[in-house]
This record gives structure tokens, sequence and C-alpha cells, in this order.
């Protein structure tokens, strides 16, 4: 057919037609029917790019560039290396370059080696068996070479607001046979615009990108999204709220630091006023979430991340608003953009997801995982803390009023974080009998937040008893995190077990061990230098 003939000609090596020349964003607002949601075709295009080669941007391609290189131009975007291999050992097993971090789509799929390596991982997973590195690195390479090659197809290109028999839209191949006078209209057009890239004529591209988008709005307009729902996403897009408040929250921090040597009124209130516009733009990419997502933006680990992020700064704002110490602002500040620089550059997943239905259709959502990462940023803010009276300890800066000030601080903070782990689980618990007709189960992730709950109390009994001094309560602040953070992340990416199983994945251990023995040496250095001192003030309690 006709359709088939210009994919057949789009697939031949020309040149890099559409690399960063041709107005593909004028594409950006079409709506696909993607990954269980409608979303405008940018965020599609940046999702995929980032899946597939690791960054959004990759050789100077925007993500509607790299998109439509491999739907319009795909004999040569075949042969780019784009698609990431981070495993070694699958590297080792097809025999390619260990340094190497990416390969083209015709490199891997010429390899005699790859499909075998992939038909034992499907097998070993089917039989719920176990996966080695070799199966898992072939099962992520797979995975993304599946997505590029219904980029080649254009299979994967649902566009078209035409519901299949599965529910999904339609793509451009799928019109091929059509008699439908609109759909054979709309098919030409695509023609045109593959033309039109082929050409590198930018202008007929842009044309016929406007004629398409409207076309498609037509062809379904009481499922396509409004043009405001669009908007909406591609401003959440272009803004980038959380690149702009790690950004604030990190200069905001060290202009804290630098007030530690020069004390400075300005500075302070410029520092103030750095962490509360780094927070106005946390809470504005938190509250577009919402609006695009249609729910909370708590069901992953990536958004529990930004929204620990967001709970932590709003903790140290109100608390600094009280107290009017600076350490609050300086901790809330260093732990907003750590939060916010690792959901944003770790290999996580951030695109927004459809819920699984325990998930669905009830407030429980917002209210039991709100109260509770709000419990965690309290804990993470005292674990912050505790680690400032540590280094007065490390450095041998141990002033009675310093240590004083900052346990007071700590235990304050710790109380806060009681309260809402407590609220959290008892709405969790009611959750709970409604999705599952019991309240309490014993299940991994109720048991660890039950063990954090006592763990905490346990300290502030301690604390409140006069049995801690101001170095035993840091110490417990810091080595009581780490029940937060099996809680947090170990149920879910070490345990994997239980009826929480949304939330399992996989991956990180190594930097969590890491992490834990950090914190368990700063501690030991601590004591040490608290037993080795001599001043009077070391013992201060």
């Amino acid at each position: 057919t006709c359709l088939l003939a210009f994919i057949a000609a789009s697939a031949a090596p020309a040149h890099a037609a559409g690399d960063s020349a041709m107005p593909v964003e004028e594409t950006e607002g079409w709506a696909i029917l993607a990954d269980g949601r409608i979303k405008p075709l940018l965020t599609y295009a940046e999702e995929t790019a980032l899946s597939v080669t690791g960054r959004q941007q990759h050789d100077g391609l925007r993500p509607l560039d790299f998109l439509w290189g491999y739907v319009l131009s795909a004999g040569e975007f075949k042969q780019r290396p784009y698609i990431r291999v981070d495993s070694l050992a699958l590297k080792e097993h097809l025999g390619l370059p260990s340094e190497e971090r990416r390969f083209s789509f015709d490199v891997l799929m010429a390899n005699p080696e790859f499909r075998p390596a992939v038909n034992a991982a499907l097998a070993a997973e089917s039989e719920e068996r176990d996966l080695d590195q070799l199966q898992k690195g072939a099962l992520a390479a797979y995975a993304k070479l599946s997505r590029v090659a219904g980029l080649i197809d254009t299979n994967s290109l649902s566009i078209v607001p035409i519901a299949n028999a599965d529910g999904s839209w339609m793509s451009p191949i799928s019109l091929r046979d059509s008699d439908d006078p609109k759909l054979k209209a709309f098919t030409e057009e695509f023609m045109k615009l593959a033309s039109a890239y082929q050409k590198a004529d930018a202008e007929a591209f842009r044309q016929t990108a406007r004629g398409i988008g409207e076309a498609l709005r037509a062809l379904g307009p009481d499922v396509y999204p409004s043009a405001a729902t669009i908007e909406r996403e591609l401003f959440s897009e272009r803004f980038n709220a959380f690149g702009k408040a790690w950004k604030l929250y990190l200069c905001a921090s060290l202009l804290m630091l630098v007030l530690g040597f020069v004390e400075n009124r300005w500075i302070h209130r410029t520092a103030i006023a750095l962490l509360a516009l780094g927070f106005v733009a946390h809470t504005t990419g938190i509250g577009l979430r919402w609006a695009i997502a249609g729910r909370a933006p708590v069901s992953n680990m990536y958004e529990s991340l930004v929204f620990m992020g967001w709970g932590i700064t709003a903790i140290a704002l109100v608390q600094e608003s009280v107290h009017r110490n600076r350490f609050f602002a300086l901790t809330g500040a260093l732990m907003g953009f750590l939060c916010l620089a690792f959901s944003e550059n770790l290999p996580i997943d951030s695109s927004i997801s459809p819920l699984v239905p325990v998930l669905a259709h009830t407030s429980w959502l917002a209210i039991h995982v709100m109260t509770i990462m709000v419990s965690y940023s309290a804990f993470a803010l005292s674990m912050a803390m505790a680690h400032v009276a540590l280094i007065f300890q490390l450095t041998g800066s141990q002033r009675a009023d310093r240590l004083t000030v900052v346990s007071i601080l700590t235990y304050k903070t710790i109380q806060v974080g009681l309260l809402f782990l407590g609220a959290g689980i008892i709405c969790g618990a009611v959750w709970a009998n409604e999705s599952w007709g019991r309240y309490w189960g014993w299940d991994p992730k109720e048991t660890w937040s039950l063990i954090t709950f006592f763990i905490y109390l346990a300290i502030v009994h301690a604390r409140h008893a006069g049995w801690l001094s101001h170095f035993g309560l840091a110490a417990s602040s810091i080595l009581g995190f780490l029940s937060v953070i099996m809680t947090y992340y170990g149920v879910n990416y070490i345990l994997a077990a239980g009826m929480h199983s949304y939330g399992f994945s996989e991956g990180g251990q190594l930097y969590m061990g890491l992490f834990a023995v950090f914190e368990i040496a700063v501690v030991v250095a601590a004591y040490l230098r608290q037993r080795m001192s001599m001043r009077p003030e070391a013992t201060a309690t």
C-alpha cells in the first residue's frame, strides 16, 4: 500500500534530515495514548529518549528529533549507537567492547548471541526463576530495542484517537487498509510529513504538522484532550519545576554554609529567600504533576522521593520561622537538594503512570502515603541535624550552647515525625481494612513501619527521661534513620515481599549498604573523638 511504501522509503538511509534543523516542535502538542495514559507527544518522546539512551537529550538531538528520526529516517537511525547497555555481563557475552556504553539497533539485533540470551531470560522469567546478571541485562536491552522497534514500524505511535479492539489508539500504519475518506486523507497528510522530513523542507513540515494536529483532534473530539490539558503538561515539561527547585536549594545551602564563617544578616535573609523560592518551585511542580495525573503524586519511588524533599523543606521553613535558627534552613536546604537531585538524576522511572486497582479511586492514597512521607521527611531532617551535632564533635567545636540548640531542634523534629508516623500507620490500617478486609496482617511494610515507630518512640522517651546526652540523641537519630531506609527502600528493593507488591523493584542495594556503613562509621568516629577529647564541654549534657 501507499503507507507501507512511504515507510519503506523513509527507512532508507538518507541524511540527518531531522536531527535539529526540522521544526519537530510543531508536533509536541499531539496527543498519544501510551503506557496507559494520554499524554503530549513531547512527553512520550522525552520518556522514550531517556529509557533508550539514558538521557533526554543525546548526541545533540532533542527528544522529538530522536523520536521522528527512528520513525521517518529509520534506516539511518538504526545504525547510530544510541541504545544504552549497562550490563557488563551482557556485553561480555555478546563480545561487545566493555568500555562502550551505547550500541546501534542493527549491531545488537545482528549479534547471533543476543536473541538466545533474550529467549533464555524470558523463559526464566516466565518460570519465576531468579535471573542472573546476564539475563537481567538481556531483558533490559530487549525492552529498549522493543521500544525503538515500535517507533521504526510506527506501531507504537498511537496518535490516531480511534480505538482498536484492545482499546488502544490506532497508529498511522494501522490505517493502511482503511476505506474511510477521513482516514485516507489523514494517511496522505502523514505521507506529506514524511516526504517533507526526507527532503529537509522545514516549512512544508511545519505546515503539514499543524494540519495533522487539527485533523487528529477532529477525528476523535470526544476522547482527545483539550488544548488546555495538553498545554498544562507541556508547561510542566518546559518549566522543569523540580530542576529549578534543587538548584535554588543548593544555592541556599551554600549561603548558609558561608554563614558558619561570616555572620551577616543579609546573607541569612538571601539564603532564606532562596530556600523559600525553591520551595515555591517545588510546590508548583508537585501541583502540576497532581493536576496532570489526577491523583496525589506519591505512587512510586520517584514521586515519593520528590514529596519527601518537599516535606523536609516545608518542616524546615516552619521550624525556621518559629525558632529563628539557621540550622533548620541549612539542613532543610541540603536535604531538599539531595532528594530532588537524586530523584532527577538516578535511573528511576519518573514517568506518570496509571495506578494499580488497590490505589485507584480512593482518597486514602493521598491521606495515608502523604502522612507517612511527611514523617519520613521529619526523620530525615532530624538525621541531618544530628550530623551537624556530630560535626561539632568531630571538629572539636563543642560549645555547649551550640550542642544544646541543635539537640533541642533535633528532638522537636523527631517528635513531629513520630506524630505523623503514628497517624500514618492508623490511616494505613483503615485503608487496609477497606482494601484487603483486615486492619493488620504483619505485612513486611506494616511490620517495619511499626518497628520504626517504636525505635523513634524509644528515642523520644530516652531523651525525655534524661538517658540520652547530646551525643546519644545525635547517634540515635542517625542510626534510627536506618530503620526508615529499611521501611522506605529495603522492603521494596531488598525484601520485595508482601501485599505492597505495587511498589517492588530492584537495584541500589550496594549504595544503600555503603550508606549504612558510612553512617555507622560517622557515629563511631564521633564517639571516639568524644572519648579522646579532654575539653569540659565535650561531656556537656
